[in-house]
């Protein structure tokens, strides 16, 4: 798997202590596990469960560059995202990145697809989104995932208006989103 320099520094720069482990898959304490309530474009198809349930924080990554309907005119084009997952206790089980792949730390990843988005009902913060997997990789709590779910999002929307690379070429948005795993 190829973790980016830019990402190993954030879980640094996060103050992260990483302790090589497994996942804690969802339901793998007392309680079993609660599907999120979504929008029905975002709904995954019946015979799915939910096999792991995060929170991510982290930055979405913009670089200034020519709009794609006016090439003269520069703004904030997205790249990448870089979090750190949460798991249970706020301990940290993995990595999101581009792709977009998340990567477990027994692991497993997965990379997907856009599948559907809406907007995010909190001003200011990215879409919500559904991927369908087009990858995995390893035998861990990744291996067997077909949808993604990014909700309750909060930041990570481009700076508004045009930009100047002379100024700053790119810019890292802080923000945070609820990932929900589903496997058949």
């Amino acid at each position: 798997m190829r973790r980016r320099p830019f990402l190993l520094g954030l879980v640094a720069l996060l103050g992260s202590t990483l302790v090589a482990g497994a996942a804690v898959p969802a339901g793998a304490g007392s309680k079993p596990p609660r599907p999120p309530a979504v929008p029905a474009d975002l709904q995954v198809p019946a015979g799915h469960e939910v096999v792991l349930d995060v929170v991510g924080k982290g930055v979405q990554i913009y670089d200034c560059r020519p709009s794609p309907a006016d090439p003269g005119l520069l703004v904030w084009t997205f790249r990448e995202p870089a979090a750190v997952l949460y798991g249970h206790g706020r301990r940290p089980v993995g990595i999101h990145f581009r792709g977009p792949t998340f990567e477990s730390f027994d692991g497993s990843s997965v990379t997907g697809a856009l599948a559907a988005s809406v907007p995010s009902p909190h001003p200011g913060s990215i879409p919500w989104l559904l991927l369908t997997a087009t990858a995995t990789a390893g035998d861990g709590v990744l291996a067997g995932v077909d949808f993604v779910q990014r909700l309750e999002t909060r930041g990570g929307v481009a700076p508004a208006g045009t930009c100047d690379p002379a100024d700053d070429a790119t810019v890292a948005v802080p923000y945070r989103a609820r990932y929900v795993f589903w496997a058949a």
